[in-house]
């Protein structure tokens, strides 16, 4: 063979090698097609876990996972995103576990105060603020909290007034010698709270003051309130280094 011929040879067993790859992957995308529509791949059991306030009916339709879906398409975060959209869930998780199962993981919030939604109307919120129900029939015993906005619908979050509150309710939490009963803002904007002695039965309102030193202030509440007695003076810790008693009224 002349040299001359060995350039139009190679250029024919290239695409003879090009035409067989292409050949191949066709081959392989119509068998992975063949087996998207014969089920394979297809989802068939959703598994939830971590559900306590929330149904599984709630958590089913906020995931829109159904058994049939196919596993390669199945969006994980955005079913995140919409099963977190629903008041009680913290983070949601969704995992796939092939071949053909969904595993769906809820962490739930934690209810820690009560606040009003409009006058003698309590709903829950978390310690974040957010709210978690509709105005509730019974009102459990948990930190009330009022003299703020009133509380908007299931999901979102009370107004920026209440930040300092929540901030105060958070630090309180940590402190074993006391327990909060309720907090308010007064016409001020100062911020006051009635404390229940741990362990004792004495309540006691405090004046905590601006919405500066919150831990400061939760901190001196815990120092002198085991040492107190019953007692219709208010505890003004608005200095924190400095509490005292004054008159009441």
């Amino acid at each position: 063979m002349a040299a001359g011929d060995e350039r139009p040879l190679a250029r024919i067993t290239r695409r003879r090698r090009w035409l067989t790859a292409a050949a191949f992957v066709v081959v392989v995308a119509s068998a992975a097609t063949a087996l998207f529509a014969a089920g394979t791949f297809a989802v068939d059991r959703i598994h939830f876990s971590g559900l306590h306030r929330v149904s599984y009916d709630e958590a089913y339709e906020a995931a829109d996972i159904h058994v049939g879906n196919f596993m390669a398409t199945l969006d994980a975060g955005e079913a995140e995103g919409s099963l977190e959209r629903l008041p009680w869930v913290a983070e949601a998780q969704v995992r796939r576990r092939w071949p053909a199962t969904v595993d769906v993981h809820v962490v739930e919030r934690t209810a820690a105060a009560i606040a009003l939604a409009a006058p003698s109307s309590w709903v829950l919120i978390d310690i974040e603020g957010r709210v978690l129900t509709s105005p509730l029939t019974v009102v459990p015993e948990l930190p009330r909290l009022s003299g703020i906005a009133a509380a908007p619908e299931p999901g979102a979050f009370l107004a920026s007034d209440a930040s300092a509150l929540l901030v105060a309710l958070s630090a309180a939490q940590g402190q074993p010698e006391f327990e909060i009963a309720s907090l308010w803002r007064d016409r001020r904007g100062d911020l006051s709270a009635r404390v229940r002695q741990q362990p004792g039965d004495l309540v006691l309102e405090v004046a905590l003051g601006d919405e500066s030193a919150i831990g400061a202030k939760t901190a001196a509440i815990a120092a002198v309130i085991g040492e107190m007695t019953a007692s219709d003076a208010i505890l003004d810790v608005s200095v924190p280094h400095l509490p005292v008693l004054r008159p009441s009224g």
